[in-house]
C-alpha cells in the first residue's frame, strides 16, 4: 500500500515552501513523524493511493486525512462516506491546534509514538485507524 502526505513549511525566504513524502513500508512512518515535527512544518495533507476515487471526472478524493506534530503531542484527523470528521480522543492536556486547513480540538494530541500507529495502521488498511480512539467533532 502507498500513501501520499504534502506540508506547508513557514520560511519568510519562500512563501511557497513545502515538503511531501510517499510511504510505501510501515518503518518509513516514524520518517514522516520525525520531519512533521520540525519546526515550520504544518499540518500535512495525506491521502492512500489504494482507495477509490470519490469523483473520477475531478480527482475528488474520497475521504481525508490530516495529521500534525506540535508542541511533543501528535494530531490526526479523518473523515471518509464512512466516517464522520473525528480527531483522536486524545491527552486531556494536550493544547488545541489550529492551522488554515483543520482546527485540532484541545484533548486531541496524542503521543507521536501513538499518531505513528495510526498512521501505519491507515497505511496497511487504507481505512480509518483502529489502533486509536476516535472522537467526533461537531463544529
Amino acid at each position: 500500500m502507498t500513501i501520499t502526505a504534502v506540508w506547508s513549511i513557514a520560511s519568510t525566504a519562500d512563501a511557497n515552501a513545502g515538503d511531501g513524502l510517499t510511504l510505501t513500508e510501515p518503518g518509513e512512518v516514524d520518517e514522516l513523524v520525525r520531519r512533521l515535527a520540525e519546526p515550520g512544518a504544518g499540518p500535512a495533507t495525506i491521502w492512500h493511493e489504494g482507495r477509490e476515487l470519490a469523483d473520477s471526472a475531478t480527482q475528488m478524493l474520497d475521504h481525508d486525512v490530516i495529521a500534525a506534530v506540535s508542541g511533543g503531542y501528535g494530531y490526526l484527523s479523518h473523515f471518509d462516506a464512512d466516517h464522520d470528521f473525528a480527531v483522536l480522543a486524545g491527552d486531556p492536556e494536550s493544547p488545541a491546534l489550529s492551522s488554515e486547513d483543520v482546527e485540532f480540538p484541545a484533548g486531541s494530541g496524542v503521543a507521536p509514538e501513538v499518531l505513528a500507529a495510526a498512521l501505519r495502521d491507515f497505511l496497511d488498511t487504507g481505512r480509518r485507524p483502529r489502533a486509536v480512539e476516535w472522537r467526533s467533532v461537531d463544529w
